[in-house]
């Protein structure tokens, strides 16, 4: 990965729905998930629905006792404390929805989205969520994985978007060296 750049990428992950009604993850999250763990990596992770939280939370703390899933959405009332507690370092990863996809910054964080192919995340929405990352001098880097049940044009798009940002920052930095 090079410097001002972001690794953005997609991994199926099946129909995520029914394994989450069975209170499990797909077998591809978690194995990222884990990694970010181990990695002692924060990061956002992004659900298509208020009503996929408390699942895909519970899911979390099932699968990894240690890691407590902290929630946070548009109605929450603790909101503002949530986010700033994740400023501040005190968490290590929020489970929101699109309410943090613009405005929040928080350096060195990963993002990674669920259901990423879902209607709610328009090709803006997934360019913006994944500006979340690298948002810091001192971390310009990280990575933007989409889980999806199938590759879409929203995401193709998103893809390609966030591409040419990051020829755009890397000419700039190319520039700026000489």
């Amino acid at each position: 990965m090079k410097r001002h750049e972001l690794q953005v990428s997609y991994l199926p992950v099946g129909q995520w729905r029914k394994k989450l009604a069975q209170h499990q993850l797909p077998t591809v999250v978690v194995r990222q998930l884990k990694a970010a763990f181990v990695a002692h990596r924060r990061f956002l992770f992004f659900v298509p629905h208020i009503a996929d939280l408390a699942p895909i939370a519970a899911a979390i703390e099932a699968q990894f006792a240690n890691e407590k899933a902290v929630t946070v959405y548009s109605a929450d009332p603790e909101r503002h404390v949530k986010v700033q507690q994740m400023r501040d370092g005190q968490i290590d990863f929020l489970l929101t929805t699109t309410i943090l996809e613009r405005g929040v910054t928080f350096p060195d964080i990963d993002v990674f989205v669920l259901g990423a192919d879902d209607r709610v995340f328009s090709t803006a929405a997934l360019v913006q969520i994944a500006g979340r990352v690298g948002r810091s001098a001192q971390a310009p880097e990280g990575l933007v994985q989409f889980f999806v049940t199938a590759k879409t044009g929203t995401i193709r798009r998103a893809q390609q978007q966030i591409e040419f940002v990051n020829r755009k920052a890397k000419r700039l930095t190319t520039q700026e060296g000489t």
